[in-house]
């Protein structure tokens, strides 16, 4: 994956932010709780799997660990001392995790599988296809949690972009989308063959489609970071776990 430019410019602001569905995750009504959890879990309830399968839970015991997890993020009780000024938001989440593994691991298990309640709906046959995949890499479970939140959160800016290419810019963008991360520009005459554009206008909006990737990056950290100082070298440490 290529270096992405330093930008000048502000980075845009979307709501609600992670750090803000934490808030209301805390400390809103019940309706407020459970929508700001399922937006939680949908975005990062895989690193956490990851987290628990790449130390040594089995598909059973970390899909309920992980309902445990965002059952206690919906009651508060794992995030009564969270604080967005005293750093990331994946570091809250990654020790939170540990610590409940820890307690599980110390605890007798008296409940049989299908005790607890399913306070969210997950999809373990997806998220162990995704495993069974990810899981051919060796590397320690911090750094399972670690590429798959980078994951998610590539995923997410590419979720923001696609939404900003709606319409009469969706065909050009579905051209351009598999190009976001390369460097190479071949192949360009050809999309402007096919999109009624010369080879100069291609290349000019594929310049002006990686910016804006970078763009919704950087807008996707700061969601997660405590301070805006942190954004760049959080992104740097998230595409490096691709490496």
């Amino acid at each position: 994956m290529s270096d992405l430019p330093e930008k000048p410019h502000a980075v845009p602001q979307f709501e609600p932010t992670r750090w803000s569905l934490v808030l209301r995750a805390r400390g809103g009504d019940e309706a407020q709780r459970r929508v700001a959890l399922e937006a939680l879990c949908s975005a990062y309830w895989y690193p956490l799997y990851a987290f628990l399968r790449r130390s040594g839970r089995g598909v059973e015991d970390a899909e309920d660990l992980v309902q445990d997890f965002f059952a206690r993020l919906l009651d508060g009780s794992l995030l009564e001392r969270a604080d967005q000024g005293r750093g990331k938001f994946r570091t809250l989440l990654l020790a939170a995790v540990k610590n409940l593994d820890s307690d599980a691991r110390k605890a007798e298990r008296t409940q049989k599988r299908g005790g607890l309640a399913k306070v969210v709906a997950l999809d373990s046959v997806l998220a162990e296809e995704r495993w069974l995949v990810d899981s051919s890499r060796e590397s320690a479970p911090e750094v399972a949690f670690d590429r798959a939140w980078a994951a998610a959160i590539l995923e997410r800016a590419g979720l923001r972009l696609r939404a900003e290419h709606a319409g009469e810019k969706a065909a050009l963008f579905a051209e351009l989308a598999p190009r976001l991360t390369g460097s190479g520009e071949d192949g360009l005459a050809e999309i402007g063959a096919r999109m009624g554009m010369t080879e100069g206008a291609v290349k000019m909006a594929l310049m002006r489609l990686r910016r804006s990737y970078a763009d919704a990056l950087r807008a996707e950290i700061a969601e997660t970071v405590g301070s805006r100082g942190d954004i760049q070298d959080e992104l740097r440490y998230l595409l490096s776990t691709f490496s």
